[in-house]
């Protein structure tokens, strides 16, 4: 199958089967929905908040455990793929993307408000990642969720100053205001 895409500052969804999205050639995109997700390129800030928060997760990580920006995940059995802005993880496999259990996924609020409020919360929780961080520079926020009975449970949210956000047994403290400078 092949998608012509013009250049766009808009989430675009191109409907395709998941065996057409693991043959599509430029694979850019995540593909949930029946669909094919494709993002404009995050931002400036956006990446800036992403690495910050990188160097942050990486100086708490728990033993066997790594910190990726943009790395696919696709539990095994589902015929979908999300990418988190962040993952926290222990995997031993050479796959291309995620097919365990991560520690944390993080998402960082840009234009795709809505899927990450509603569509990937609804997924992470179906696929049992215990703990999702929603990073919102816009509203000047962390929201931190842990999973319990298979529903998200808000255990924070955080608006400014020197705060600690955890997920599991980790505590990473953050200067929030830095964060999202």
């Amino acid at each position: 199958m092949t998608v012509a895409m013009e250049p766009t500052e808009e989430l675009r969804r191109i409907p395709m089967s998941w065996g057409d999205y693991l043959n599509h050639p430029e694979n850019d995109g995540e593909y949930y929905g029946g669909c094919l997700v494709v993002m404009p390129t995050a931002g400036k800030k956006h990446q800036q908040i992403v690495k910050r928060l990188l160097r942050l997760v990486e100086a708490d990580l728990p033993a066997g455990a790594e910190a990726l920006p943009s790395l696919g995940w696709s539990p095994s059995g589902v015929r979908e793929l999300l990418i988190p802005d962040l993952t926290v993880f222990r995997d031993e496999s050479d796959e291309d993307f995620l097919s365990g259990v991560p520690l944390l996924v993080v998402e960082v609020l840009s234009t795709n408000r809505r899927d990450d409020l509603v569509a990937k919360v609804q997924r992470y929780a179906a696929w049992r990642a215990p703990s999702y961080w929603i990073v919102d520079p816009r509203d000047h926020q962390v929201l931190t969720l842990e999973l319990v009975d298979g529903l998200y449970l808000e255990t924070a949210r955080h608006t400014g100053g020197q705060v600690v956000l955890t997920y599991g047994d980790v505590e990473v403290p953050v200067d929030l205001d830095a964060l999202l400078a």
